[in-house]
């Protein structure tokens, strides 16, 4: 019987202890509960791809032995270190340098609280991969600072295999005609895996840089175009951009190196820069025809002038009777006479020239004109009939002075000053005055850049005089103005100005003789107490005397 006390007595209590655990409402949580699941720890995942902390690269199956990264944040309140990761990824993928499959890493650094670090693997990709996204997981090992025991993590992510974009430029024909517009066609292809994104070209102009002759040689070549935006080039396929390219006879036979600065976006997002060199092949100058012509490279747009065009007799025997009509292919130049000549004769290896009056219109500004030229002559008792061509290119007029050179102090600062003014037809580019002493004037070269230079529009400047001490008197100036025009050849101005930069004020010697008067009346003062004193005494003794005799 007393059995049954303590079975009841043991129910009772254990009642007690087991029925609050389960008791407590959701409207009850103890103070400090969240009715959210929380997963806290001290990393979070931020990154992961191919290649080493802060810069992605691309990958393609059959890789060995490329760099991955994973990128964690400390998001904890403590510093951590002992820092280690086993990264797992999907088949396909192993260690590169162990075969198990786990791929290790470690970080020797320590990681503040609130900062971020990264894990690099080193992985191999089998060729069986392909290129898509993939999963995989990488376990973190830790320890907090000042605390003991190690701490891990799992982390899941997401990653990608891009592929590789290979760039190639060609021209489609590479050949060009001297002395004439030439159309050219560039191709772009893609012969890697990854497509090029957002393909953008721009013509470097290297006629004004110092490395001209290593990298190009396009001077007098004139381009139309200075950039092309092509888009994307798909993997295994191939785009094209043209432009048209005016090639002066004096170029014959030789090979042009045209520069393109090529940037894209890469399979990792990445923007990618390069420079790459289309090669074009100038023909040689014709050899079947025995009249030469030469042509002057460009013309000027919107002022009456001749086009002298050199017609020189190539055959070791006179020509004569000879008819040359030419006929411009673009309706903004207009020869300013009949389109015919007439040459008598022309001897053995000499040369003429004919001087055509032509205008050119603000229409053709910037191009390059063709002229279709037939000739007819008498050689040896024969009629001969040719068909020739020759281009010139039509370039604005830039006429620039330099006016108004004088001396003006602002700021405190004395100043070169003057104007320059373009009486041209176009605005040139890029001004800059640059002031040089002459005859050993003490101060410093300056240089300010005055940007874009309009026409009948005087752009002011005021060159700073770098000098220790303020300049006096007439000082002999050299003034160098500098600009572009828009085939972006450099042209330079230099001339030298006697300015006057007037005379200092002698504040400090007015003070000196200020001095000077004072201290020289004070002395004066001196003497004259002086003199009175000793006129005072006499004049004592004198009255002592003669009171002595008196008595």
């Amino acid at each position: 019987m007393i059995y049954k006390p303590i079975l009841l007595m043991i129910i009772f209590l254990a009642g007690e202890l087991v029925i609050p655990s389960y008791a407590v409402t959701p409207e009850q949580n103890t103070p400090g509960e969240s009715p959210f699941e929380h997963g806290f720890t001290d990393v979070k995942f931020l990154d992961a791809y191919f290649g080493t902390s802060g810069q992605k690269i691309e990958v393609e199956p059959g890789d060995k032995n490329v760099p991955f990264t994973v990128v964690m944040s400390n998001v904890g309140t403590e510093d951590i270190a002992g820092i280690k990761g086993l990264l797992s990824l999907p088949v396909g993928f192993s260690g590169a340098t162990s075969g198990n499959g786990l791929i290790e890493a470690d970080n020797t650094q320590t990681a503040t609280s609130g900062s971020s670090f990264a894990l690099t693997f080193f992985a191999n990709l089998d060729n069986t991969v392909n290129i898509h996204d993939y999963s995989g997981t990488v376990k973190i090992t830790y320890s907090r600072v000042r605390e003991n025991g190690e701490r891990s993590v799992f982390l899941d992510f997401n990653f990608k295999v891009t592929g590789k974009s290979v760039l190639n430029l060609k021209a489609d024909n590479p050949f060009l005609q001297p002395a004439s517009n030439n159309d050219v066609t560039v191709q772009i292809s893609d012969s890697g895996t990854a497509p090029l994104n957002n393909l953008d070209i721009v013509l470097q102009n290297t006629q004004n840089t110092s490395t001209q002759t290593d990298t190009s040689n396009l001077q007098n070549v004139v381009i139309d175009q200075n950039h092309w935006r092509v888009g994307t080039v798909q993997a295994g396929l191939s785009s094209s951009f043209s432009f048209k390219v005016f090639v002066p006879q004096s170029l014959a036979g030789q090979t042009l190196h045209v520069p393109l600065a090529v940037s894209y976006f890469d399979g990792q997002g990445s923007q990618v820069t390069t420079t790459r060199m289309v090669d074009l092949i100038v023909g040689p100058a014709s050899s079947t025809s025995l009249l030469k012509l030469s042509s002057p490279t460009y013309l000027l747009m919107g002022v009456m002038q001749n086009l002298t065009l050199g017609i020189e007799n190539l055959a070791p025997s006179k020509i004569s009777d000879i008819s040359i009509s030419i006929t411009p292919n673009a309706n903004g130049l207009k020869i300013l006479q009949d389109n015919k000549w007439f040459i008598k004769e022309i001897g053995p290896l000499e040369k003429n020239n004919l001087e055509i009056p032509v205008f050119a219109d603000s229409s053709i500004e910037g191009q390059a004109v063709d002229y279709d030229v037939n000739v007819q002559y008498t050689k040896e008792g024969s009629t001969v009939i040719e068909k020739q061509n020759f281009a010139t290119y039509i370039r604005g007029v830039i006429d620039i002075s330099i006016r108004d050179i004088g001396v003006a102090e602002i700021a405190g600062k004395q100043m070169i000053i003057g104007n320059v003014l373009n009486e041209g037809n176009i605005k040139a580019q890029f001004g800059q005055v640059t002031v040089t002493p002459v005859d050993n004037s003490n101060f410093k070269s300056s240089t300010q850049y005055i940007g874009d230079l309009d026409i009948d529009a005087p752009v002011p400047f005021n060159v700073p005089i770098n000098s220790d001490t303020p300049l006096t008197g007439d000082q002999k100036v050299q003034v160098t103005l500098t600009w572009k025009d828009t085939i972006l050849q450099q042209h330079t101005i230099t001339e030298v100005y006697t300015v006057s930069f007037g005379t200092v004020q002698p504040q400090s010697n007015e003070s000196f003789s200020q001095i000077q008067l004072v201290i020289l009346l004070a002395i004066a003062a001196g003497i004259g107490g002086i003199i009175f004193k000793i006129k005072k005494s006499r004049g004592i003794q004198v009255e002592k005397k003669v009171m002595t005799d008196t008595s």
